[in-house]
This record gives structure tokens, C-alpha cells and sequence, in this order.
């Protein structure tokens, strides 16, 4: 009978269903971009009470309407029950917007909020309101793209995709850190100050021209966060790339950039390893969240639950993206966690899975990995994991030994045995990816400085958040290095022939990244030439500031921001370059051959 009632329906609706949805979609755009907007003066501008009573009306009839919407889709759907499993996030939203709305027209209380007060967290309920509104946003946007083929409007490189992604952040970025309230009232960051930060930032660098902890109201410190979250998803997962690869008819002929990127040799399951990603890195940062707010002392700055849980909150999603931005002043350098090791350790282990890359933990450590390996013994780590733990071991050991023994009597000095072990490990491998320092980087001995360079210059693994030539790229280049000197055929690396297309990459990327050095430092003694000559800046300091830039490593001497605005500039073009890659890069501008299909005669010239 129900069945029977549900078919007249659906016949009597059936000639204004593709008027009526239509109509929505196009209301939904509309509402969509007028909602971003309200949200953007909502909370980038000073208001009255007048104001913010008007805004949130407008705020709360673009939920009224979105749910109106979702009812509506249900009613016009054949199958209503199919449709809310199919479409469980966007119930799941509309079902909290409901209780929502209902609690607070009829009793004035919003239930996130006063969650957050029942649990002592007053000061949480303005930030857990804003991620509320961000997330909803998110789900409007990503609604705006669904199920659109835009196939026959464009045809786009994916290095391009890649690379235009993260410029649309950045500027977006930039633009959201001008804005009023973003700052501390009697400060007006310039342009150029708000384009390095969200380079930065997007790029997880963690260089800054203006104090975050000082400087940056908490919703300045908000739009910071978000920009590393979506600039690390970005970058480790390549995330527009499925959802857009079939709306911009991405080609097979392409495939060996879109493998730079995912570093897979398939891009047909790009949405459940997309997916995977997003979950592991959400559970890992939670995991560190929970620790770093169990291991500041509440005390100080961290007396307020709220703001001890926001510190926690940032410290985790920068450490974890190897971003290396804080909201504690002076970092890990200030007083009240100088001495906790085990805070250290916890950031440590963050920005060490951070820029290991998600690909290799999945080996390592998923479920399905291990089961295989206690099933069959036999069975080993993947190739390509091997040589990303191994060298990556092999440069921590060789970077913390040197540190050690050019700083004992020096930034070790009066620091207990397990201090001075950790100290030493954390410098090792934050110079390889995160931009955190326990110890003051201007003070170390220049042979130090010299080989936190080269640990810089081969920077984090292949698909992580760091940067660099990536070890990988060291790796094999050392392995061609062996094979030359023993006069061997082929490369050869853990019992494996490493194919010449490999090796040649690897080389380009090697050149691309010194010759790109080479040409912002030199920009830079220029447009820093008087900070020189008056002893302000040293050689070792310019080089040491470009090179941290380009491997979005962001350690400093701490000259970044006595730079002059050219010397900004140029450092944010080595971020970005830094951040969407060389190799990228080079694929958008190298003309496509023909075929490859051909071979000149051999030449020979003397090597040496």
C-alpha cells in the first residue's frame, strides 16, 4: 500500500522534477557564493550587534534553504532511503542543522556551544562554531562540482591543475589574512607580509615575516591552520586530481605526472587512496592532538583549557603537516616547554610520519600490509619503501652524529644525557622537513650549518608534505654514483635494476633544484646587498634562508623578516616552486615530442 502511495507520487511529480531541481541548483550557487561572502565580512571585519544579529540571519536562512533543498531532492527521489545512505554526509548536515535550528529559535542555545562550555571549554565555542561553518561550506562547494562534466569546456595539464590549486590558496589565503580582524588591533599587515604567510603556510614551510603567536588574532592563527591543512592534503594527496580528472578530461598520456604526484602506478583507485589519506592523517592528528594537550603543563599560557586546546590543536595539524609554524611565542623555545622532551618527542614523531609520506606507512603499517607479511613470511617491505626508511635512517643517524659532535660544548651544553639525545635527534630530522628548533639555528657552528644544507637540499620522502629533492632522488643518484665507480651496466640498488628513465629523472631534478638555488640566491645578494655590506647579513645566512625556502623546510638564522620586500619576494617564489616542484614545473613548459620512437647515432666526448 505504501509502495503504491510512493508510485502515484512520484508519477505526479514527475513532469516538474527537471524544472524544479534545476531551479535549486542554480539557488544553490547563488546562495552558495552570497553565504561565502556573509562569512567573510562575518568574521573578517569589526560588528556591531546590530550587524551580527543581521548577519546571522542571513547565516541561518542559507541553512533553512539547504535544508529546504535536501527535502525536497528527497521527495523527487524514487528510492528516499537509498537516497539518505547514498547521500549520508549531506543527511547527516541537514540533520544537525535541524536540531540546530530548533534549539536555538525555541530555546536560544546552540548545542556545539554549549557543549563546549559544559566541559569547561568556554573560550573553544567561537572556533568550534567557525569550523562548523567551514566544513558546511566545504560541502557546498564540493556540491557545486558534483556530478559536473566540464570535459568539453577544458582540457588541462595536471602538473597545471596541481600548480593552479595551490596558487588559488595561496591567494585566497592572502586575501583572508588582510582582512581586520585577523590582526591585532593598531596593526595592518602589508600585502607582501600576508603573501609570504600564506605562501608559507600553503606550502608548509613555515617561514614568517610576522610573529603568528604575536601577531595574528586567533581567527588569523584559524585561517593559518586551514591553509596548512589544505596545503598539506594538496600536496601529499593530490587531492583535486580525482575529483576533477574526469570533468577536465586529464589524459593517459599524462600519467607519468600524475604518478609524481600519487606515486602509484595506478590512477583508477586515486579516490579510496585519496580517502585513505584524508582518514590516517585526521586519526594521526587527533593522536597528537590528545598527547600535546596531555603534556602541556597547565600553566601560563596554557591555564585556559580553551586556549590550551587550541595550541594543541595547532601544534599537532603544523607538526604533523611539517609546517613548523606555532602559536607559542619563540616555539619550542619558550620557557615553559624547553624542557619538555616529551613534548618534543611527540613532534618529533609527527613531522617524522608527516615526511615519511602516506604511501610508505600504508606499507609499513596498514592493517593489510601486516597481515600479508605475518601470512607470508617471505614477503617484504615494498621497493620503494625500503629505500625511503633506509635513507631516511641513514641521514638521521649522519645528522645527528655530526650535530653532536660540533655541539656538545656548545647548544648541548648543560643539557641532562636524554635532553642532549633528544635535542640531537629532533635537530637532525627537523632539518629534513619541519622547520621546528629546540635549539637557536643563528648560534650553531658553521660546519653544522653547512651539513643542515645538504640535509635541507634532500629534504623529506616523495609523496609527503616536505620538500627537497626528496631522498629517493639522493638515493638513486648515490646508487648511479656506485655503479659508475664499479663500472656496472646498470644502476643497481637492494638487489633491483633501477631503469635509465628513472636515473635521468632523478638527475633533472638535481639540476632544476641546484640551478634554482643558485638563481634565488643570487637575487637575493642583490636585493639584500646593503644588509651585507653593513654586516647585518652574512653569505651563510642568505644561503642558508634560500635553501630552507626552496625545500619548504623553514629554518632560518632569523633574518626573515629584516628581508626587504624583494628579498620576500623572491623567497616566495622559491616556496611555491619549492612546494609544486621543479620536475612540475618543467613538465608545464617542455614542449611534447612527437614520438619517441627514434635514436641518433652515438657520439662521445671525454667525462672528467
Amino acid at each position: 500500500m505504501l509502495s503504491g502511495f510512493r508510485e502515484k507520487v512520484n508519477l505526479s511529480l514527475y513532469n516538474s522534477k527537471n524544472t524544479v531541481l534545476s531551479l535549486f541548483r542554480w539557488l544553490h550557487i547563488i546562495i552558495a557564493l552570497g553565504m561565502i561572502s556573509v562569512l567573510i565580512y562575518y568574521y573578517g571585519f569589526p560588528q556591531t550587534d546590530e550587524s551580527q544579529k543581521f548577519l546571522t540571519r542571513i547565516i541561518q536562512f542559507s541553512f533553512l534553504f539547504y535544508i529546504i533543498r535536501f527535502f525536497i531532492k528527497l521527495i523527487y527521489d524514487y528510492d528516499p532511503l537509498h537516497y539518505i545512505k547514498k547521500n549520508w554526509v549531506e543527511s547527516a548536515i541537514v540533520f544537525l542543522l535541524v536540531i540546530e535550528g530548533v534549539m536555538y529559535n525555541l530555546f536560544g542555545v546552540i548545542l556545539f556551544s554549549k557543549f563546549f562550555e559544559s566541559i569547561g571549554l568556554e573560550g573553544f565555542k567561537d572556533f568550534s562554531n567557525l569550523t562548523v561553518q567551514f566544513f558546511f561550506v566545504a560541502y557546498v562547494f564540493m556540491e557545486i562540482f558534483k556530478k559536473r562534466d566540464f570535459r568539453q569546456y577544458f582540457k588541462i595539464h595536471p602538473g597545471l591543475l596541481f600548480t593552479l590549486s595551490i596558487l588559488s590558496i595561496i591567494l585566497i589565503g592572502s586575501g583572508l589574512l588582510m582582512l581586520p580582524e585577523m590582526t591585532q588591533t593598531g596593526y595592518d599587515i602589508s600585502f607582501i607580509d600576508s603573501l609570504f604567510l600564506s605562501t608559507s603556510s600553503t606550502s608548509v614551510t613555515g617561514l614568517a615575516t610576522v610573529d603568528v603567536a604575536s601577531i595574528l588574532t586567533v581567527k588569523g592563527q584559524v585561517v593559518v591552520l586551514f591553509l596548512i591543512q589544505v596545503g598539506a592534503l594538496n600536496t601529499i594527496a593530490f587531492a583535486a586530481l580525482y575529483l576533477l580528472v574526469a570533468k577536465f578530461g586529464v589524459g593517459i598520456k599524462q600519467h607519468d605526472v600524475i604518478e609524481d604526484f600519487v606515486n602509484n602506478t595506478s590512477f583508477l583507485d586515486t579516490e579510496t587512496m585519496f580517502f585513505k589519506i584524508v582518514k590516517w592523517t585526521l586519526a594521526i592528528e587527533l593522536l597528537g592532538f590528545i598527547c600535546i594537550f596531555i603534556l602541556l603543563e597547565p600553566s601560563g599560557m596554557f591555564a585556559d583549557n580553551s586556549d590550551r586546546m587550541f595550541h594543541a590543536l595547532f601544534h599537532s595539524i603544523s607538526s604533523f603537516c611539517n609546517a613548523g609554524l606555532t602559536t607559542i611565542p619563540n616555539g619550542l623555545m619558550n620557557s615553559l616547554v624547553i624542557d619538555n622532551y616529551l613534548l618534543h618527542i611527540i613532534t618529533m614523531g609527527l613531522f617524522f610520519l608527516g615526511g615519511f609520506g602516506m604511501i610508505y606507512l600504508f606499507d609499513i603499517f596498514g592493517i593489510r600490509s601486516l597481515r600479508k607479511r605475518m601470512k607470508y613470511p617471505w614477503k617484504t617491505l615494498r621497493f620503494d619503501t625500503r629505500i625511503t626508511l633506509y635513507t631516511t635512517l641513514t641521514l638521521l643517524v649522519l645528522g645527528a652524529v655530526v650535530f653532536y659532535v660540533f655541539e656538545y660544548n656548545k647548544s648541548l651544553a648543560g643539557q641532562s644525557g636524554f635532553g642532549a639525545m633528544v635535542t640531537t635527534l629532533f635537530s637532525s630530522m627537523t632539518t629534513r622537513n619541519a622547520g621546528f628548533s629546540t635549539v637557536n639555528i643563528s648560534t650553531l657552528s658553521l660546519p653544522v650549518l653547512v651539513f643542515f644544507l645538504f640535509l635541507m637540499f634532500v629534504g623529506a620522502s616523495s609523496g609527503s608534505s616536505g620538500g627537497g629533492i626528496r631522498v629517493s632522488t639522493f638515493a638513486i643518484m648515490v646508487s648511479s654514483v656506485v655503479s659508475t665507480i664499479k663500472r656496472k651496466p646498470h644502476v643497481e640498488l637492494f638487489k633491483r635494476t633501477i631503469d635509465n628513465d628513472l636515473v635521468l629523472k632523478a638527475y633533472s631534478i638535481f639540476v632544476f633544484f641546484v640551478v634554482g638555488n643558485l638563481i634565488g640566491i643570487f637575487a637575493l645578494l642583490i636585493t639584500e646587498y646593503q644588509a651585507i655590506e653593513a654586516g647585518k647579513f652574512e653569505l651563510i645566512d642568505i644561503i642558508f634562508e634560500h635553501v630552507s625556502a626552496a625545500s619548504t623546510v623553514g629554518l632560518s638564522t632569523g633574518i626573515t623578516a629584516d628581508l626587504t620586500e624583494p628579498g620576500k619576494i623572491v623567497l616566495i617564489f622559491a616556496m611555491f616552486i619549492g612546494r609544486v616542484g621543479t620536475l612540475t614545473i618543467a613538465y608545464l613548459f617542455g614542449k611534447q615530442v612527437m614520438s619517441r620512437r627514434y635514436k641518433y647515432p652515438s657520439g662521445h666526448t671525454m667525462i672528467g
